[in-house]
Protein backbone atom coordinates (compact mmCIF):
# COMPACT_ATOMS: atom_id res chain seq x y z
CA UNK A 1 0.00 0.00 0.00
CA UNK A 2 1.38 3.40 -1.25
CA UNK A 3 2.23 5.57 2.51
CA UNK A 4 1.74 9.44 2.76
CA UNK A 5 5.02 11.52 2.36
CA UNK A 6 4.69 15.10 4.11
CA UNK A 7 7.27 17.45 5.75
CA UNK A 8 9.65 15.93 8.32
CA UNK A 9 10.22 12.61 7.48
CA UNK A 10 13.66 11.40 5.47
CA UNK A 11 13.79 7.98 3.25
CA UNK A 12 14.21 6.75 -0.16
CA UNK A 13 10.46 7.34 -1.09
CA UNK A 14 11.25 10.89 -0.19
CA UNK A 15 14.25 10.79 -2.49
CA UNK A 16 12.25 9.39 -5.39
CA UNK A 17 9.21 11.75 -5.14
CA UNK A 18 11.84 14.43 -5.40
CA UNK A 19 13.47 12.84 -8.57
CA UNK A 20 9.66 12.60 -9.77
CA UNK A 21 8.96 16.35 -9.54
CA UNK A 22 12.22 17.23 -10.80
CA UNK A 23 11.83 15.44 -13.59
CA UNK A 24 8.34 17.38 -14.06
CA UNK A 25 10.32 20.66 -13.79
CA UNK A 26 8.28 21.30 -10.02
CA UNK A 27 11.45 20.46 -7.84
CA UNK A 28 15.07 22.73 -8.51
CA UNK A 29 16.55 21.83 -5.25
CA UNK A 30 18.91 19.31 -3.91
CA UNK A 31 17.62 15.63 -4.05
CA UNK A 32 18.07 14.66 -0.81
CA UNK A 33 15.52 12.48 0.35
CA UNK A 34 14.44 14.74 3.25
CA UNK A 35 10.90 16.27 2.95
CA UNK A 36 11.39 20.08 4.20
CA UNK A 37 9.76 23.24 3.25
CA UNK A 38 11.02 22.95 -0.48
CA UNK A 39 9.64 19.66 -1.14
CA UNK A 40 6.63 20.81 -0.39
CA UNK A 41 6.29 23.59 -2.01
CA UNK A 42 7.31 21.28 -4.99
CA UNK A 43 4.12 18.85 -3.76
CA UNK A 44 1.61 21.55 -3.95
CA UNK A 45 2.90 22.97 -7.22
CA UNK A 46 2.54 19.65 -8.83
CA UNK A 47 -1.09 19.70 -7.11
CA UNK A 48 -2.36 22.83 -8.48
CA UNK A 49 -1.50 21.94 -11.66
CA UNK A 50 -3.32 18.56 -11.36
CA UNK A 51 -6.37 19.76 -10.17
CA UNK A 52 -5.85 18.33 -6.77
CA UNK A 53 -5.79 19.54 -2.94
CA UNK A 54 -2.65 21.61 -2.87
CA UNK A 55 -1.69 20.86 0.52
CA UNK A 56 1.83 19.65 -0.03
CA UNK A 57 1.76 16.11 1.42
CA UNK A 58 2.19 13.61 -0.46
CA UNK A 59 -0.87 11.27 -0.16
CA UNK A 60 -1.47 7.59 -2.08
CA UNK A 61 -3.87 9.95 -4.49
CA UNK A 62 -0.66 12.70 -5.15
CA UNK A 63 1.63 9.80 -5.47
CA UNK A 64 -0.12 7.92 -7.59
CA UNK A 65 -0.81 11.19 -10.21
CA UNK A 66 2.69 11.85 -9.58
CA UNK A 67 4.12 8.21 -10.53
CA UNK A 68 1.54 8.18 -14.04
CA UNK A 69 2.66 11.62 -14.45
CA UNK A 70 6.51 11.07 -14.61
CA UNK A 71 6.44 7.91 -16.68
CA UNK A 72 4.66 10.13 -19.35
CA UNK A 73 7.15 11.58 -21.59
CA UNK A 74 7.75 15.31 -20.50
CA UNK A 75 8.10 18.63 -22.13
CA UNK A 76 11.45 18.78 -23.52
CA UNK A 77 13.71 21.27 -20.84
CA UNK A 78 14.62 24.81 -23.19
CA UNK A 79 18.04 25.59 -22.01
CA UNK A 80 20.87 28.08 -23.10
CA UNK A 81 22.62 27.09 -26.55
CA UNK A 82 19.24 25.30 -28.18
CA UNK A 83 17.50 26.85 -30.95
CA UNK A 84 14.01 26.71 -32.90
CA UNK A 85 9.81 27.07 -32.72
CA UNK A 86 10.26 26.01 -29.28
CA UNK A 87 12.61 28.75 -28.29
CA UNK A 88 10.87 31.38 -30.42
CA UNK A 89 7.47 30.82 -28.54
CA UNK A 90 9.05 30.93 -25.58
CA UNK A 91 10.22 34.46 -26.46
CA UNK A 92 7.01 35.27 -27.94
CA UNK A 93 5.39 34.78 -24.32
CA UNK A 94 8.28 36.51 -22.22
CA UNK A 95 8.48 39.44 -24.76
CA UNK A 96 4.73 39.68 -24.03
CA UNK A 97 5.14 39.85 -20.14
CA UNK A 98 7.99 42.00 -20.77
CA UNK A 99 10.57 40.14 -19.20
CA UNK A 100 12.22 40.04 -22.58
CA UNK A 101 13.17 43.05 -25.33
CA UNK A 102 15.29 41.82 -27.21
CA UNK A 103 14.34 39.93 -31.64
CA UNK A 104 12.75 36.93 -31.21
CA UNK A 105 15.05 34.94 -33.14
CA UNK A 106 14.37 31.47 -31.99
CA UNK A 107 17.85 31.39 -30.51
CA UNK A 108 18.62 30.95 -26.84
CA UNK A 109 21.27 32.84 -25.84
CA UNK A 110 22.27 34.84 -22.16
CA UNK A 111 19.46 37.32 -23.11
CA UNK A 112 16.70 34.38 -23.31
CA UNK A 113 18.00 32.88 -19.50
CA UNK A 114 18.14 36.51 -18.25
CA UNK A 115 14.83 37.06 -19.57
CA UNK A 116 13.53 32.71 -18.11
CA UNK A 117 15.44 33.70 -14.73
CA UNK A 118 13.36 36.78 -14.05
CA UNK A 119 10.34 35.11 -14.34
CA UNK A 120 11.67 32.42 -12.24
CA UNK A 121 11.98 35.10 -9.52
CA UNK A 122 9.30 36.66 -9.56
CA UNK A 123 7.41 33.13 -9.49
CA UNK A 124 9.25 32.35 -5.97
CA UNK A 125 11.48 29.82 -7.59
CA UNK A 126 15.24 29.25 -7.94
CA UNK A 127 16.80 31.11 -10.92
CA UNK A 128 18.53 29.09 -12.63
CA UNK A 129 17.31 29.88 -16.61
CA UNK A 130 16.41 26.39 -17.51
CA UNK A 131 12.67 26.42 -18.99
CA UNK A 132 11.26 23.13 -17.50
CA UNK A 133 7.78 21.79 -17.93
CA UNK A 134 6.78 24.11 -14.95
CA UNK A 135 8.59 27.47 -16.13
CA UNK A 136 7.18 27.07 -19.46
CA UNK A 137 3.48 25.85 -18.81
CA UNK A 138 3.37 29.12 -16.30
CA UNK A 139 4.66 31.11 -18.90
CA UNK A 140 2.56 30.04 -21.18
CA UNK A 141 -1.19 30.77 -18.77
CA UNK A 142 0.70 34.45 -17.93
CA UNK A 143 0.98 34.83 -21.43
CA UNK A 144 -2.74 33.82 -22.28
CA UNK A 145 -4.22 35.69 -19.49
CA UNK A 146 -2.28 39.04 -20.58
CA UNK A 147 -4.25 40.62 -22.85
CA UNK A 148 -2.16 41.90 -26.18
CA UNK A 149 -0.59 45.00 -25.97
CA UNK A 150 -1.60 47.91 -28.07
CA UNK A 151 1.88 48.39 -28.75
CA UNK A 152 4.36 50.23 -27.17
CA UNK A 153 5.60 53.43 -28.54
CA UNK A 154 8.46 54.85 -29.81
CA UNK A 155 8.49 56.31 -26.24
CA UNK A 156 7.78 53.86 -23.90
CA UNK A 157 9.38 50.90 -25.77
CA UNK A 158 11.41 49.21 -22.98
CA UNK A 159 15.23 49.45 -23.43
CA UNK A 160 17.14 47.13 -25.41
CA UNK A 161 18.85 44.33 -24.05
CA UNK A 162 22.55 45.21 -22.30
CA UNK A 163 24.03 42.70 -24.45
CA UNK A 164 27.48 43.47 -25.73
CA UNK A 165 28.47 40.49 -27.51
CA UNK A 166 30.25 41.26 -30.92
CA UNK A 167 28.41 40.11 -33.99
CA UNK A 168 28.75 40.82 -37.84
CA UNK A 169 25.72 42.72 -39.28
CA UNK A 170 25.72 43.53 -42.70
CA UNK A 171 28.90 43.50 -43.33
CA UNK A 172 30.13 45.46 -39.98
CA UNK A 173 31.19 44.51 -36.17
CA UNK A 174 28.66 45.82 -33.32
CA UNK A 175 27.28 44.46 -30.54
CA UNK A 176 23.40 42.98 -29.95
CA UNK A 177 22.61 45.87 -28.64
CA UNK A 178 23.10 48.14 -31.77
CA UNK A 179 21.43 45.50 -33.65
CA UNK A 180 18.74 45.82 -31.88
CA UNK A 181 18.02 49.39 -32.03
CA UNK A 182 18.74 49.44 -35.81
CA UNK A 183 15.91 46.86 -35.97
CA UNK A 184 13.69 49.16 -34.09
CA UNK A 185 14.54 51.97 -36.11
CA UNK A 186 13.83 49.85 -39.25
CA UNK A 187 10.14 49.72 -37.95
CA UNK A 188 9.81 53.07 -37.66
CA UNK A 189 11.04 53.74 -40.89
CA UNK A 190 8.51 51.77 -42.49
CA UNK A 191 5.86 53.12 -40.35
CA UNK A 192 7.41 56.51 -42.17
CA UNK A 193 6.64 55.08 -45.60
CA UNK A 194 10.20 54.14 -45.95
CA UNK A 195 10.45 50.22 -46.85
CA UNK A 196 14.46 49.51 -47.12
CA UNK A 197 16.93 48.10 -44.74
CA UNK A 198 19.67 50.25 -43.57
CA UNK A 199 22.84 50.13 -45.57
CA UNK A 200 25.86 50.03 -42.75
CA UNK A 201 29.22 51.63 -44.25
CA UNK A 202 31.22 51.19 -41.29
CA UNK A 203 30.46 49.64 -37.64
CA UNK A 204 31.67 49.41 -34.26
CA UNK A 205 35.21 48.44 -32.61
CA UNK A 206 37.12 50.01 -35.52
CA UNK A 207 40.24 51.98 -36.05
CA UNK A 208 40.22 52.01 -39.84
CA UNK A 209 39.29 55.58 -40.64
CA UNK A 210 41.25 57.91 -39.36
CA UNK A 211 38.51 61.13 -40.30
CA UNK A 212 36.13 59.72 -37.21
CA UNK A 213 38.59 60.38 -34.56
CA UNK A 214 38.39 57.24 -32.47
CA UNK A 215 34.36 57.28 -32.62
CA UNK A 216 34.40 54.14 -33.77
CA UNK A 217 36.85 52.54 -31.34
CA UNK A 218 34.19 51.32 -29.32
CA UNK A 219 30.49 50.07 -29.49
CA UNK A 220 27.46 51.81 -30.19
CA UNK A 221 28.76 53.50 -33.91
CA UNK A 222 27.35 53.58 -37.21
CA UNK A 223 28.01 55.40 -40.73
CA UNK A 224 25.18 54.31 -42.66
CA UNK A 225 24.78 54.94 -46.40
CA UNK A 226 21.96 57.58 -47.88
CA UNK A 227 23.15 57.38 -51.39
CA UNK A 228 19.25 55.51 -52.23
CA UNK A 229 17.74 58.33 -49.82
CA UNK A 230 16.43 62.33 -51.40
CA UNK A 231 17.55 64.81 -48.54
CA UNK A 232 13.96 64.75 -47.18
CA UNK A 233 14.01 60.73 -46.53
CA UNK A 234 17.56 60.78 -45.44
CA UNK A 235 16.42 63.44 -42.60
CA UNK A 236 13.23 60.53 -41.96
CA UNK A 237 15.98 58.09 -41.13
CA UNK A 238 17.41 60.63 -38.77
CA UNK A 239 14.44 60.79 -37.25
CA UNK A 240 13.65 57.01 -37.06
CA UNK A 241 17.42 56.48 -35.64
CA UNK A 242 16.97 58.96 -32.82
CA UNK A 243 13.50 57.52 -32.21
CA UNK A 244 15.28 54.07 -31.34
CA UNK A 245 17.91 55.44 -28.92
CA UNK A 246 20.54 56.95 -31.17
CA UNK A 247 22.00 59.87 -31.28
CA UNK A 248 22.64 60.68 -35.29
CA UNK A 249 22.77 63.63 -37.78
CA UNK A 250 23.35 63.42 -41.89
CA UNK A 251 26.92 64.52 -42.60
CA UNK A 252 27.19 66.98 -45.35
CA UNK A 253 29.36 67.76 -48.00
CA UNK A 254 29.80 71.19 -46.42
CA UNK A 255 31.30 69.89 -43.10
CA UNK A 256 33.74 68.21 -45.30
CA UNK A 257 32.30 64.50 -45.43
CA UNK A 258 30.98 62.47 -48.27
CA UNK A 259 27.15 62.65 -47.53
CA UNK A 260 26.42 59.46 -44.62
CA UNK A 261 24.62 59.00 -41.63
CA UNK A 262 26.97 58.77 -38.24
CA UNK A 263 25.10 57.63 -35.62
CA UNK A 264 25.57 56.48 -31.64
CA UNK A 265 23.41 54.19 -29.71
CA UNK A 266 22.92 56.20 -26.50
CA UNK A 267 24.19 54.46 -23.05
CA UNK A 268 26.52 52.11 -24.97
CA UNK A 269 28.44 50.87 -21.95
CA UNK A 270 31.71 49.61 -24.77
CA UNK A 271 31.47 52.90 -26.86
CA UNK A 272 34.59 55.40 -27.10
CA UNK A 273 35.18 58.18 -25.11
CA UNK A 274 34.98 59.89 -28.50
CA UNK A 275 31.65 58.56 -28.75
CA UNK A 276 30.76 59.18 -25.13
CA UNK A 277 31.04 62.83 -26.25
CA UNK A 278 29.78 62.97 -29.42
CA UNK A 279 26.40 61.85 -27.26
CA UNK A 280 26.94 64.55 -24.46
CA UNK A 281 26.87 67.25 -27.48
CA UNK A 282 23.87 65.50 -29.22
CA UNK A 283 21.83 66.36 -25.89
CA UNK A 284 23.20 70.04 -25.85
CA UNK A 285 21.62 70.17 -29.77
CA UNK A 286 24.48 70.31 -31.07
CA UNK A 287 26.34 68.54 -34.05
CA UNK A 288 29.19 67.18 -32.70
CA UNK A 289 31.65 68.06 -34.60
CA UNK A 290 34.65 69.90 -33.12
CA UNK A 291 32.71 73.85 -34.22
CA UNK A 292 30.04 72.47 -31.79
CA UNK A 293 27.53 74.29 -34.01
CA UNK A 294 23.75 74.14 -34.09
CA UNK A 295 22.48 70.51 -34.75
CA UNK A 296 21.12 70.88 -38.46
CA UNK A 297 17.96 68.93 -37.56
CA UNK A 298 17.12 71.35 -35.33
CA UNK A 299 16.89 74.04 -38.21
CA UNK A 300 15.26 74.35 -41.76
CA UNK A 301 18.45 72.65 -43.26
CA UNK A 302 17.95 69.43 -41.54
CA UNK A 303 13.67 69.77 -41.69
CA UNK A 304 14.23 70.48 -38.48
CA UNK A 305 13.36 66.74 -37.36
CA UNK A 306 13.86 67.70 -33.75
CA UNK A 307 15.39 65.65 -31.18
CA UNK A 308 13.20 62.64 -30.37
CA UNK A 309 14.52 60.63 -27.26
CA UNK A 310 12.22 57.11 -25.82
CA UNK A 311 11.75 57.18 -22.06
CA UNK A 312 14.93 54.91 -21.51
CA UNK A 313 17.29 57.11 -23.13
CA UNK A 314 16.63 59.79 -21.15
Amino acid sequence: MTTTLTVGQRSSAVRQLQQQLAKLGHYKSTIDGSYGPVTRRAVAAFEKAKGLKADGIADPKTRSALSQAATTPATSALRQGMSGAKVKQLQTQLKKLGYYTASVDGSFGPVTKRAVQAFERKQGWKADGIAGAQVQAALAKAAAAKPAPSGASWQTVGAPPADYRIVSFRGVRMNVRTRVMIERAEKYMKQMGINSKLVLTQGSYSTSVSASAGTHAGGGALDISIRQYSTGTADKVVKALRMAGFAAWRRRTAEGFSPHIHAIAIGDKRASQSAKNQVAAYFRGQDALRAGRKDIHLTSVGSNIGRPVPNWAR
